[in-house]
């Protein structure tokens, strides 16, 4: 069985990525302070504000 390529490994680690960021995404609202975790980054906020920061949650470390 043949090892798999560099691209292979690669596409394999963009895709689980990809579905770690779906309806994972980390929201503060820059203008109240609010914070929810959604499965996207488009607001508008609670308070109606759509200054939003969006950060993928697999970003943040586990502990």
């Amino acid at each position: 069985m043949p090892l798999p390529s560099d691209r292979d490994l690669t596409d394999q680690w963009r895709d689980k990525i990809r579905r770690a960021n779906r309806n994972n995404i980390f929201c503060h609202c820059r203008t109240c302070g609010e914070e929810w975790v959604a499965s996207d980054g488009d607001g508008p906020c609670i308070c109606g504000s759509r200054d939003l920061e969006a950060i993928a949650c697999w970003q943040f470390p586990d502990g």
